[in-house]
């Protein structure tokens, strides 16, 4: 009885005030008489009894009450509520198209907005929210056009600006890149408020697609500290803005620096993880990378870009099984590829089957890829690498000149071109590819490859009798990447040629320490050996070399001849009789 008693005392409030009670007031009457009802009320009786109030304003405000508190389902019901009873008042629809487009149900917000605009249709604000349906529906060309015509419109902003306006017309240029055109938008936008946090990430993003990346991290540091009308988002969108204008400026680790600050805020937005990884992979740490992309694989299981750049990581690890699982449950996974395609993960495939031995198999994935972005460099770039290691040389120079054509700054195409040449015994030609892959080198360029650069220079280079040259090579590849055993045993094999043996012992040492067990190693420390008059020592060089590759032509040619001299030694070293005296007979 008791709350039956309340709610009629209620509907009886609600009734007088909905007729008498001045409008300002209206809101805090409902609110308060909505509050009560439920805490006396089961949801039960108070759904029904909801249901027969007959009064537009009560359903109006608890339309908005309830968006406010992001219960958008009830206040989906609520607006309906009020628009049966007053279908053509156009706020109410404006109200239901808001929560619409929070609920990411763009088609239908669309709808909504329609019918606002049959009922007004100048009214500005709702050519706004068609504008930001449309956008978010991908239909950027129909999205600008409504939001110019909302700025001509009747100015009827309802509690919001012109900036609404401004605002997503700048984000549907920037769709369509007309960077120049969005940000010109967004200036208008900051020329009405010029604290708008939201609007400032959105041109720092629009300065950076352009490439200046400097007035880009400018704008996001003032977003940062402004931290003003964030809407739906927060802080994280300006950090993360920032780490990437500042990846792509060559500040790393900058970038990482900010992406770190943009995960303490939104640790479970997957794409800030994608770009931590992406960015510690060009910092050549695949093994820190992979933890981060773990991470957004947890986030979102089915994430196809993130089980692509998961198995990026595992291919640089050598991890080239679990390379292909997690590129087989991209193709599987929910078709979102951010700026990427499918292709990246029938690419990272290919590699992970080519590092299983199954050429033929990656080089048809690694096909896939092209079929589906015939202007991949890197598919084509990696199909030059299979094919060489199939033994099809010219074929392979055809895919790598493919992938240098399409991006002639491609400094990986090149170096795997000059690779390929130098197995074909073109050394003027594999060095004019090293050289190309030097020339196009940045600061984004991983240690790795550059040291690799070098370090295969080095070999042509002595090939074409050029030690002096061959030896800075050697020197520069190591100076980059002091664990590099290629580098060490390339600076041997200089050296020895150029008489300077003891050095050139010392280079293979710290070769074999990196590499242990390395035939080729082996063999030229014994030649060194063998140079400097050490036999017993070049002989059990020569000795491990032919344990592990008994077919190692340099250790068994020069195998004899060490033990050769080390007999004419030893017989040198013997006492040397005296002479026996002849009698006389």
């Amino acid at each position: 009885m008791l709350s039956t008693s309340i709610t009629c005392t209620i509907w009886l409030t609600i009734n007088i005030v909905g007729k008498k009670a001045q409008k300002s007031h209206l809101g805090w009457v409902l609110t308060f008489a909505f509050l009560i009802t439920n805490w006396f009320v089961p949801q039960t009786v108070l759904a029904q009894e909801k249901l027969e109030i007959q009064d537009f304003d009560y359903w109006a405000s608890l339309c908005n009450l309830l968006a406010e508190e992001n219960k958008y389902e009830e206040a989906i019901a609520a607006c309906n509520q009020a628009i049966a009873l007053k279908p053509k008042e156009p706020e109410i629809w404006i109200a239901r198209t808001q929560v619409l487009i929070k609920q990411a149900k763009y088609t239908e917000a669309l709808v909504s907005a329609d019918r606002t605009l049959r009922l007004n249709p100048k009214y500005s604000l709702a050519l706004a929210q068609r504008c930001q349906a449309l956008l978010n529906l991908g239909k950027y060309a129909q999205a600008i056009a409504a939001c110019d015509l909302a700025l001509r419109s009747d100015e009827n902003w309802g509690n919001t600006t012109a900036v609404v306006a401004w605002y997503h017309k700048g984000l549907a240029q920037s769709k369509l890149s007309q960077f120049n055109e969005a940000i010109a938008s967004f200036n208008r936008a900051l020329a009405i408020d010029r604290e708008n946090s939201l609007v400032l990430v959105a041109n720092c993003q629009a300065l950076s697609n352009l490439g200046r990346f400097v007035e880009a991290i400018t704008a996001c540091d003032l977003a940062i500290k402004i931290n003003r009308n964030w809407g739906d988002s927060s802080p994280a969108v300006a950090w993360y803005a920032k780490g990437l204008a500042q990846k792509q400026n060559s500040q790393i680790e900058e970038a990482i620096a900010s992406f770190n600050q943009a995960i303490a805020i939104n640790p479970k937005d997957a794409d800030i993880w994608i770009e931590h990884g992406k960015s510690l992979t060009l910092l050549g740490k695949p093994e820190q990378a992979s933890v981060s992309y773990e991470f957004a694989v947890k986030l979102n299981p089915n994430y196809a870009l993130a089980l692509a750049s998961q198995s990026v990581a595992f291919n640089k690890l050598g991890k080239y099984k679990e390379a292909q699982t997690a590129s087989e449950q991209a193709l599987q996974g929910d078709n979102r590829w951010g700026d990427a395609s499918p292709a990246l993960a029938w690419e990272q495939r290919g590699i992970a089957l080519a590092g299983l031995g199954n050429y033929e198999e990656g080089l048809a994935s690694i096909d896939r890829a092209i079929a589906l972005n015939p202007k991949y460099a890197e598919a084509w770039n990696n199909r030059a690498a299979t094919q060489w290691y199939l033994g099809r040389y010219s074929e392979a120079i055809v895919s790598s000149d493919r992938a240098t054509k399409i991006n002639p700054k491609y400094a990986q195409a090149w170096f795997n071109k000059g690779r390929i040449l130098r197995t074909l015994g073109k050394y003027p030609e594999a060095l004019a590819a090293y050289n190309k892959a030097l020339e196009n080198t940045t600061k984004l360029t991983e240690n790795l490859l550059l040291a690799n650069i070098w370090a295969n220079r080095s070999v042509v280079l002595w090939h074409l009798a050029r030690n002096q040259e061959a030896l800075f090579s050697a020197d520069r590849a190591i100076s980059i990447n002091p664990e590099l055993s290629q580098g060490w045993y390339n600076r041997g094999i200089v050296l020895l040629d150029l008489a300077r043996y003891e050095e050139a012992i010392i280079a293979y040492n710290r070769a074999n320490n990196l590499t242990p067990n390395n035939a080729n190693i082996l063999a030229g420390k014994g030649v060194a050996l063998l140079k400097l008059g050490k036999f017993q020592e070049a002989i059990a060089a020569f000795d491990e070399t032919l344990k592990l590759d008994p077919k190692n032509s340099l250790a068994q040619a020069n195998q004899s001849i060490a033990q050769k001299r080390l007999q004419e030694q030893l017989e040198q070293q013997k006492p040397k009789l005296p002479a026996v005296p002849s009698k006389d007979i």
